[in-house]
């Protein structure tokens, strides 16, 4: 997970839990979301599967010492059309994205890291990293969606975000032009805690952030503000992409369980995810609206 003000991978400057809402709302905005709660419950309970078997068979994933085999485990469990895996070098060594889209023009593209922060002992990242890729997996898998999906490596700096340190995985993506500059990048980070309070990073881009903020009241989700983050969607940013970042960074106890042994599986939900796939389900419908 990325970061700013912090020098470890995935943080937002030290604002407190001033920003922290309640989480959900209920979810009484008509007819429309109560025929996808269904869907987006599968959803929810295959992305905690995902997510807990990423952590068991891949639990080190840290860049260039594990990640491009856990590259490889995520390309298996997707559908085989659309899928690739683009390896290339970094500062860390031999890294790996993973690509998967199924449709001539995506709506969107969806983002998230796999790997782990370096030096922590016993560190899965069960919420950090495990949960988004389980939840894009849940929804590449039903295949509803008309967007990209980009699994990134070496998002962790494994000292201090500088250039060669940090969102590796992203800058190859951005600078590669593998979709057009005008499709909207979403990325999705640590939304698997039970304790669900998503944030949107300030330095996404204002109108794609103003879009998921409309998106999260349709859907009934309480979305605050993360205050700036150095997170997968800055290389996106800079390389002219309209790009945002939506990320939970309240996890245990004044953040407590956040680059820890402690991000375990078993502190994730599959409510949880259910709602971030509302969400995400929801964005992607007027990001479809926009462009017609």
């Amino acid at each position: 997970m990325g970061e700013a003000g912090r020098q470890t991978g995935g943080a937002r400057p030290g604002r407190g839990a001033a920003w922290r809402l309640a989480g959900l709302l209920a979810l009484s905005v008509g007819a429309r979301l109560v025929g996808c709660a269904d869907t987006d419950g599968a959803v929810g309970e295959a992305a905690l599967r995902h997510a807990a078997a990423l952590c068991a068979e891949r639990p080190g994933r840290v860049a260039g010492e594990g990640s491009v085999a856990a590259a490889e485990w995520i390309a298996a469990r997707l559908p085989r059309a659309g899928t690739r895996v683009e390896r290339f070098e970094g500062a860390p060594g031999s890294m790996a994205n993973v690509w998967h889209c199924r449709v001539r023009r995506p709506v969107a593209l969806l983002v998230s890291h796999f790997d782990t922060k370096a030096g922590v002992a016993g560190f899965v990242g069960a919420n950090d990293g495990a949960s988004t890729v389980g939840l894009l997996l849940a929804l590449a898998a039903e295949g509803r969606l008309p967007v990209a999906y980009l699994f990134v490596d070496g998002e962790e700096c494994r000292t201090a975000y500088s250039e060669g340190d940090g969102l590796h995985g992203s800058w190859q993506a951005a600078r590669s032009g593998a979709v057009p500059r005008e499709t909207p990048v979403i990325v999705l980070d640590m939304l698997g805690d039970a304790g669900f309070t998503p944030a949107l990073a300030a330095n996404g881009s204002p109108w794609l952030n103003g879009l998921l903020r409309r998106a999260a009241r349709e859907v009934g989700v309480a979305l605050g503000d993360a205050g700036d983050v150095i997170d997968d969607h800055l290389p996106f940013r800079a390389e002219g992409y309209r790009a945002a970042d939506v990320i939970d960074f309240e996890y245990g106890p004044g953040n407590a369980w956040w680059h820890t042994a402690q991000d375990t599986p078993d502190k994730l939900s599959a409510d949880s995810l259910a709602r971030a796939a509302a969400l995400v389900r929801r964005a992607v419908e007027l990001l479809e609206k926009e462009r017609e």
